[in-house]
Formats: structure tokens, C-alpha cells, sequence
């Protein structure tokens, strides 16, 4: 397939993607931005003339169908999160009660979409400025009674595992959106876990930028992942050994399968690999 036909492709799932879960007066307004802007997305291969058309806020109903509201100015990673189904999108389902976990929660997409569905979020982001952001699109939808707010870096339980992903780069930390001064303190899933009294995690959503590779390393205590019932993963090889990653899930009782960025099945060794999912296997 050449690399035209390809980006057609990509722009008409997008497309797809939007009618779908955009509100109809969301759509509608991205659609007419999309046909405006087209010479110019062609040509970047870059939407974000198009998502510009909800600044002022918008409502989407992601993959299992509840309304979530955004307001205006907190949009960005909308049709990633709920038209793309980036997290969800091989078989995985929100719960609709119990524990969901978000490890790099950012503006709070995935937690609040969480919380809406009717399950209680913990929402965990290293960059302090996040929190007031997070508090932001929860009030917008009510649901502050169910979602949590964290500030700290996901890791291991182990002092010897040092903390991983771009954040781990003081230069990085600095120059971050939402940063404040110091790095917050490492936290490890178990402590975590055992801190909010939950036995059992319907759902773990991980995006920390190569963080992952801590949070999951061997060397740490990983008798949490008993509790876990699937695990959406973004991963970055950059910063550790994918295939390891999946021989630890899969040894831990999981079925894991591994995508592209766009929804195409790939190898843990791909350099395309951008996205794992895994689901407990049942005996």
C-alpha cells in the first residue's frame, strides 16, 4: 500500500471515528473544519486544524456509549481517547463498577470517562499541574465522589529499579507542561493498591511515557498484578525490552497482544509496536 493510499486510510477512520462518538453538533463542526483545512491536513498529515473546532468544549460518547463532557479548553487527546478508542479498542471494556486505575492520567480523559461509567477512578499524574486540571473536567460531569487524584511518579517497589521514561531526564522534567519544581514521590502499584483498600482492579490503564518498564520490572514486588483483571499499556521501546514485558504478563496469567499506532496487530519485537493489551485468562 503506498504511503497516499495509507493516509487515506488513516484520515477516513478518523472521520469514521468522529461521527461515531462526537456528539452530532461536535461532529458536525469538526467535519466542516476538516473540509476547510483539508489542503493543509493533507499536506502535515496533522488533525489539529480540524480539533481546533472544539475549543469551546464538546460531549462524546466513547466505545461503551456514556456521555462524557469536556469544557472549553480542556479537548486535547478527545478523539484519541474516545473517537480512536486508543485503550479499549482490541476487546477491552470499561467497567462499570470497581476499580479502574489511570498511571499518567494527564488531563484526566480516561479517569473521568472511568467515573462516568460508573466505576471509581484513581487517577495518577507525576506533573503537579495536571491536578487542578483533572479537578477541572471531573466538576464538569459530576462525578468527584469517584475519582481519586494522585500526584506522584508510578514505579517500582524496589530502591535498586530506577525511575524510568522522559520524565526521568531532568531536562525533560523541567521543560514539562505541567511540572512543578521537584519530581513528586515514587509510588509502587502495591503500596498503592493496599493505600486505597482495592482487592481487585477491573481495569489498568498505563500511558507514563516509558515509565511502564519500571512499574512492571521484575525486580520489584509484582504480586499486585493478581489483582488486575486487563491492562491497556502504551508502550515505548525506547526504554525497555518489549518482548521481556509480554513473557512477565504472560507468566503472570495474562493473554497480551500487541498494535501499531494505528489498529493493525504487530509483534513485542516491531519497531512500530505502540500499544499493548492484556486480559486475565480464566481456568
Amino acid at each position: 500500500m503506498t504511503m497516499a493510499l495509507r493516509n487515506l486510510k488513516r484520515m477516513s477512520g478518523e472521520v469514521v471515528g468522529v461521527v461515531r462518538h462526537a456528539s452530532r453538533r461536535d461532529a458536525l463542526r469538526w467535519l466542516r473544519a476538516f473540509v476547510l483545512h483539508l489542503p493543509t491536513i493533507m499536506r502535515s498529515r496533522s488533525l489539529q486544524g480540524a480539533d481546533a473546532a472544539w475549543a469551546n468544549g464538546g460531549v462524546f460518547r466513547p466505545s461503551n456509549g456514556v456521555a462524557v463532557k469536556l469544557p472549553a479548553g480542556f479537548t486535547m487527546g478527545a478523539r484519541e481517547m474516545y473517537c480512536r478508542d486508543v485503550y479499549l479498542r482490541s476487546g477491552l471494556t470499561m467497567p462499570s463498577s470497581g476499580w479502574v486505575v489511570d498511571l499518567g492520567a494527564n488531563h484526566g480523559l480516561f479517569s473521568v470517562w472511568a467515573a462516568v461509567s460508573g466505576a471509581t477512578a484513581v487517577a495518577v499524574e507525576a506533573q503537579q499541574g495536571f491536578a487542578d486540571v483533572i479537578r477541572t473536567v471531573v466538576a464538569a460531569n459530576g462525578v468527584e465522589e469517584r475519582v481519586r487524584i494522585v500526584t506522584a511518579i508510578a514505579g517500582s517497589s524496589a530502591p535498586s529499579v530506577p525511575t524510568r521514561g522522559v520524565l526521568a531526564d531532568e531536562e525533560r522534567w523541567v521543560t514539562a507542561t505541567h511540572s512543578v519544581g521537584q519530581r513528586p514521590n515514587v509510588v509502587a502499584m502495591g503500596d498503592l493498591l493496599d493505600s486505597l483498600g482495592a482487592d481487585r482492579v477491573g481495569l489498568l490503564k498505563v500511558d507514563i511515557e516509558g515509565g511502564e518498564f519500571a512499574v512492571f520490572d521484575p525486580l520489584g514486588d509484582l504480586e499486585w498484578l493478581a489483582r488486575v483483571e486487563q491492562i491497556a499499556l502504551e508502550v515505548h521501546p525506547p526504554f525497555g525490552d518489549v518482548p521481556a514485558l509480554e513473557r512477565l504478563l504472560v507468566d503472570r496469567g495474562f493473554s497480551v497482544t500487541f498494535q501499531a499506532n494505528e489498529p493493525v496487530e504487530v509483534a513485542p519485537a516491531d519497531p512500530s509496536v505502540n500499544y499493548a493489551y492484556a486480559t486475565r485468562v480464566r481456568t
